[in-house]
Formats: structure tokens, sequence, C-alpha cells
């Protein structure tokens, strides 16, 4: 085949020979395509025919050139029998010339495939059958067998139309009995026929259905979202278990899950009743909510007997630092009393510490994951966990002080250390030593120990390990199921090492579990390594409390408690700011849009008087867009802030704070402002 682009190559004298052989043979030849389109004759079967080259090749099909008796045969035999067994020899036809003449031909054909075994085309010699003394038994044979086929095609159409009967009866009562809504829709959105099972499920009937578009069911909750599907399958596009709630014709509404295919302007739809699976599931969410609240609570009830002792001796070391600094101060002996405002001072913080962990454990929220430093924070955990599991278990920590920091949820992660400390506690209630390990671990130790399937990365690996009676291999099984207990009934939910397993799932994390009977227990938890989180700088050193400002600074202070609100305009006025005080959010909006040279409200969340301190600031900062503000608040930051970042030039600090913390505060928001 000549290259396109290129000129031919002469033929060489032999292929000359061939074509002229293939061209001037006594015999006709011609190629078709599988499907009878002729694209290749010699001049022999042109000059028996009479048509000519460009008449057939392309536009006619060896079929076309026979009588309908030979059609029929062709068709009925002849290709079935080329395909079958891929040739055929001597088939007697009569062939059509281009004037209408018959020609009696013998017929031998053969059919080419390619590799995969595809059909190419065939390749047929026509030989002349007029001079043959059997050419009209042939032809007679030929006859009877096109009369046969006609026969059969007959017969096969009538047990065609028996099946598609009876495929139509099955399909009517498919449609009649279906427990699901079947449906054909425009892709108007109109209904133009419903199975019985849509008036047994929704109350409507076929003629209620045409007579207004099904997205009108929808509840209003749905209106954009139908949309969206509605411009999807009028594009063409099937959509798969969609799921809308919609109006039940006595008003209620109900959830269907539907399935459509758009073909030819129509709709083919099948609607599922997933009410009672939704109400199910919402069920059970809703109890898992309340099971995971309720796990949550259970260890906290495990803190309180050594919170409350701990909290009242802190109590009673300010009481007694204070009570002491009195009966001094009345007696004159004043060489000690900084002595005694260091104890104070001391209590006073580690109690803001315990109470400011406890607020950050209870929280129900869900928790954006961030880059936690697992050995700080196991650090930060120590004297919690000691308080927890009692005097009579030693608790130890050997971590690692150059360990890699780890994405994930800190709160949570605090929870599941907290859980395994509980658990290896109540495996030693004779006393006992737990001790928690940090340590780094790269893939290929974890994927050594946790087998190939691990995700490719390095991990951070947090141990907690108890010297108690240990698991029974039966128990050890069943150990991260829900609700699975070896507890006795009331003092465990067994939800404690399952919620542990699915944190660390969802963290992309692993859980192990090694125990032996009366050696103790080891559950470990792989975290993967977060490399970016290794750049957080660490925290400085808090400076030294502020030299005096410039009396141009005026800060107002709105808080509800007196003793908070004086000891801070006090020391305001000590450090030489301009200092305002209101006792409510009212009060304070007065002073606001009366004292324009107002710089900073410093103001407390929970305010009386209809008007809490985020409402007072945003009143504020509409007439005065420049101003900034500091919330203080004894809650847990998060429940102040919630889950949108606050604007510029708005912080928050957690009560109790120290002075030093305050005005670094201060000074960070204000800026250049706050420069001498």
């Amino acid at each position: 085949m000549p290259v396109p682009g290129k000129n031919p190559s002469p033929a060489s004298p032999f292929e000359e020979d061939i074509n002229e052989l293939y061209e001037e043979a006594p015999c006709g030849y011609l190629s078709t395509a599988p499907d009878g389109t002729i694209i290749k004759v010699n001049a022999t079967f042109l000059e028996w025919t009479g048509y000519s080259r460009d008449a057939l090749l392309g536009k006619r099909r060896f079929q076309e050139l026979l009588p309908v008796a030979g059609r029929v045969f062709y068709d009925t035999h002849f290709g079935p029998l080329l395909l079958m067994q891929g040739f055929v020899k001597e088939l007697a036809f009569e062939l059509l010339s281009a004037n209408g003449q018959r020609i009696p031909i013998l017929l031998n054909s053969k059919l080419k495939r390619d590799s995969a075994g595809t059909p190419l085309l065939i390749r047929t010699t026509l030989l002349d059958a007029r001079g043959r003394r059997s050419y009209e038994e042939e032809l007679r044979l030929a006859k009877k067998k096109a009369e046969d086929a006609e026969l059969a095609f007959k017969r096969l159409n009538e047990i065609l139309e028996v099946r598609i009967t009876e495929r139509t009866l099955e399909r009517d009562r498919i449609w009649r009995t279906s427990q699901d809504i079947l449906a054909v829709a425009s892709v108007q959105g109109y209904f133009l026929s419903c199975n019985p099972a849509f008036t047994n499920i929704m109350g409507w009937t076929e003629q209620d259905m045409q007579a207004m578009p099904f997205t009108a069911l929808a509840h209003p909750e749905h209106a954009y979202e139908m949309a969206q599907v509605m411009a999807q399958l009028a594009a063409g596009q099937p959509v798969s278990r969609y799921d809308v709630r919609s109006r039940h014709k006595d008003g209620t509404y109900r959830w269907l899950s539907w399935t459509a295919t758009p073909e030819a302007q129509l709709l083919y739809l099948v609607g599922r009743d997933v009410t009672n699976e939704r109400l199910q599931m919402e069920a059970l969410r809703q109890t898992e909510e309340a099971l995971r609240q309720a796990q949550k609570m259970e260890a906290i009830g495990q803190l309180t007997g050594g919170i409350a002792h701990d909290f009242n001796n802190l109590l009673a070391g300010i009481m007694g630092n204070l009570d002491l600094m009195r009966l001094r101060i009345g007696l004159g002996q004043t060489a000690h009393l900084e002595q005694n405002l260091d104890a104070a001072m001391s209590s006073t913080k580690r109690a803001a510490a315990l109470t400011h962990r406890l607020l950050a454990f209870a929280r129900r929220q869900t928790l954006v994951p961030k880059p936690v430093d697992v050995t700080l924070l196991v650090q930060s955990m120590l004297d919690m966990i000691r308080r927890t599991v009692g005097p009579n278990i030693d608790v130890e920590a050997n971590v690692d002080q150059a360990l890699w920091w780890t994405l994930c949820d800190r709160h949570q992660l605090e929870n599941a250390l907290l859980n395994l400390s509980i658990n290896a506690r109540d495996a030693m209630p004779d006393g006992g030593r737990i001790t928690i390990r940090t340590r780094n671990m790269p893939m290929r130790e974890a994927e050594a120990v946790l087998g190939s399937h691990v995700q490719a990365g390095d991990y951070v690996l947090l141990s907690v390990t108890d010297t108690g009676s240990g698991m029974t291999p039966e128990v050890l099984e069943h150990a991260f199921e829900p609700f699975f207990t070896t507890k006795p009934f009331g003092e465990g939910t067994g939800l404690g090492l399952s919620m542990i397993h699915g944190f660390m799932k969802q963290s992309g994390g692993y859980v192990t579990i090694d125990s032996r009977i009366g050696v103790g227990t080891t559950i470990k938890l792989y975290l993967p390594r977060h490399a970016a989180g290794e750049t957080v700088a660490p925290g400085s050193m808090a400076p030294a409390l502020p030299q005096a400002k410039d009396k141009r600074m005026t800060i107002l202070v709105v808080d509800d408690e007196p003793a908070l609100r004086d000891m801070l305009t006090d020391m305001l006025e000590h450090l030489d700011y301009a200092s305002l005080a209101a006792a409510d959010g009212q009060e304070g909006m007065t002073m606001i849009e009366a004292t324009p040279q107002i710089d900073l409200l410093v103001t407390d969340i929970g305010l009386p008087g209809g008007m809490n301190g985020r409402q007072l600031a945003n009143a504020a900062r509409r007439s005065r867009p420049d101003l900034k503000v500091l919330f203080i608040t004894g809650y847990a930051e998060q429940s102040v802030i919630g889950k949108e970042a606050l604007p510029p030039g708005m912080e928050v600090l957690v009560k109790p704070f120290a002075m030093e913390t305050f005005f670094n505060t201060i000074n960070r928001i204000m800026g250049d402002m706050n420069k001498p």
C-alpha cells in the first residue's frame, strides 16, 4: 500500500503479472466487508454483471445483487455457516446483472479474521454456472432452501412474539407487586407512569403525580440540591441512591432513595422508602454520641476523687498563706511576706493549670487535628495520671526528648492516654507500676512490627505498660470490640479500647496489644510522623512586667466581678494607663459612645444585663472599627470563640492569669501604640 505523502514505488513485472491474472481470470473475484459491502472486484465480474467499479465499491452489498430468495438464504444460511466454519464451497446462487438478467453462479467464500478472531473480510470466487447440466437442479434446491428459510423465519417470529408477550406479562407483574417505587418521568420532572407502590408509600395517586412536578414533593431544605440533581439528569448523567425527604399526601415527610437513568428524554426511576433506616441511623448516631460522652464522663469520674483532694490542698495552701500574711501584717512583721506571697501564687498557678486541663478534657465539640509533641503531652499529664491511679501505683515516664511531631487531636490523645492508665490501674488492684514510653519508630521498623500493610512513613510510638494480671488469648481476641469488658457490671462500658482503636484509625495510625498472664500488658499507639510540626518554634519566656506607658493610652475594663475589676483598673493606673471601669455591657457601651479616646476594650464574656462581652465588642466595633478587644473568661477558650477565628485586633485570655501575661497580651494587641 503506498504511503501518503510519498510517490509510490513502480510495480515490479511480477506484480503486474499477478494483477493481470486477477483482472482477466475466467471466474469472478470479489472481496467484501463482514457485512457484505463490496470493497474489491475483478474485471471478469464487472463484465458478467455490467456494473462499473464506482457503482459497487463501498456502495453496494453483495446481498443486494441477489434475488429475494437468495438474500434470505444468504442471511439465514450462508452468513451463519461462514461465521461457524470460516468457508463455504459451491453454493448455487442467481446473480442479478445491471440490466436485471439473472446469472446462475456457483459461489466459494472464505472468511479472514485478525489475530483476535474478529472477522476482517470475505474473499469470494464466482463460477459461471450457465453451462452446467446441474444448474436447474441446483437452482431448485436453492429455491427450496430459501422457502424453508422463509418458513423457519416465520416460525421464529411467532416464537419471539410469544416470548415478548410472556416478558411483558412478567414485567407487568413486577410493576404491580414491587415494594419499591417504579416510575417513568419526563426530563421536565413530571411522572408519566408510577406503579402501585408509589401510592402505598406516599399516598399520592398516579393522576396526582401527573398533575405536578415531583420536585414539588421535596422538602424545602432540599430545593437547591434537587435542582442540581435534575440538571445532572437533563445532561444525560445517571443518579444513584440520591436520598431526599419527600412530602406524603398527609403532609408528613418520608425519606426516599432514588436511582434514575435518563434515556431519550425520559427518566427511568426506582425509589425505595428508607425512612426507617434513616431513623435507625440517627438513633444509632445519638446513642453512639451518648456512649462517647458517657465514656468521657466515666473517665472524669475516675478523676474526681484525686482532683478534689488535690484541689482542696491547693486552696488550703492559698488560704493559709493569706491568713498568715494578714496575721504578720497586723503584727508589723513584713520580713517573710514575700515567701508567703510566692507560696500562695504557686498554689494559684497549680490550681489554674488543673482547671484549664479539666475544661479542655471535658469539651464535647470536635477538635481539629494539630501538630503535637507527644513527649510534652505525656509530661504535662503525669501529675493528673498519678492522682487518678492513686498512691499505691508507681507511674514512670521514659520519654524521648528528641521525639518527632505527629498530627492528631491533642484532646482525644489525652483522653486515650488517661483511659489506658485507668485500665492499667484496674488490672493492678494490689498495686504495681505503670510505664509510659515515647520514641521514634522509622518505617522499616514499623513494617517489621506491624507488617508490610502499614501506610508508608515514619511513626511516633506511645506505649503504656502495666505489671498487672494480663489478658487471656480469648480476651485479647475481643479487646477492641465495642461494649466488650471484663469489669463487673456497672464499672465500665467496654468502649475505651474500641474508641482508642477508632481514634487511631482516623488519625492514620495503628494500635497493638501485647499481654501475658501474670506478667502484664503493653498497649502501643503508632501515630504517623508530621514533619511540618517540627518547625514550630518553642514558646519563649514571657518578658517582664511592662513599664509605665503613655498616659494617652486609655483602657476600658468591663467585668461584673468587683474584686477583679478593681484589681485590673488599679494595676493599669499603677502602670500609668488611663483606665475606665464598667460592671455590665450596657454601661460599657455607654462609656464607649461617650469616650472616643478609648484604645482598648477588656471585657468578660459572661456579663449581666442582656448584653454579653462578645455582643458588646461587636456593637462597639460597628461605630469604632479600629477598637482593639481583649476577652477575659473563666471558660475554655473554644467555648468563647466557637469554630470561627476571631477577627484581627481581638484576642482571648482565660482566667486566672498572671499580671505579666495580661500586660504582655495588651502589648501584643496594641503593637506600636503601646510604645512609650
